[in-house]
């Protein structure tokens, strides 16, 4: 493993369960969702349920292309914002899950690599892996955010 895989590592794992420079990691905020605020839509936005399972289909998508998932990007963009039956409880503790698993698949592939990938070109995209691990990193937080937001709005009602 080389300097810069290392470092898109070191920001996965920081901003998932790390002390991350803007706050809370991920780990740590889903953990003060309760089940019932994660099903909840403020003012008719996506859910903190439906941002967990977007972020799960993208670390899929990632993990597919360092793999060789014959998934094509159909399957992803069909299971983008899909539609979650809210009446589900299962599906938070599912989600936690599922995330949990990306995550650690997602740093165990990236442990195989070497920055020699960073410039190949992904399957499917007009972008290189560079583009692809940064944007990974950038859209948790991003998600991070969103949750952080929503979850202190409820919280306030």
């Amino acid at each position: 493993m080389q300097a810069e895989i290392a470092s898109i590592i070191g920001q996965l794992k920081e901003a998932y369960e790390g002390e991350p420079w803007f706050g809370r990691n991920l780990k740590t905020l889903l953990s003060e969702v309760d089940e019932e605020m994660a099903f909840q839509q403020l003012n008719g936005q996506h859910s903190i349920l439906q941002l967990l399972y977007h972020m799960i289909v993208w670390r899929e998508f990632t993990i597919s292309r360092l793999t060789t998932s014959e998934k094509d990007l159909a399957y992803f963009e069909k299971n983008d914002w899909q539609q979650l039956d809210h009446t589900d409880k299962t599906l938070w503790r599912k989600g936690l899950q599922q995330l949990e698993a990306t995550q650690t698949e997602l740093i165990r592939l990236l442990q195989e690599q070497d920055d020699s990938i960073l410039t190949r070109p992904v399957n499917e995209r007009k972008y290189d892996y560079s583009k692809l691990l940064y944007g990974i990193v950038q859209h948790d937080i991003y998600h991070l955010g969103q949750i952080a937001f929503i979850t202190k709005a409820l919280k306030s009602r």
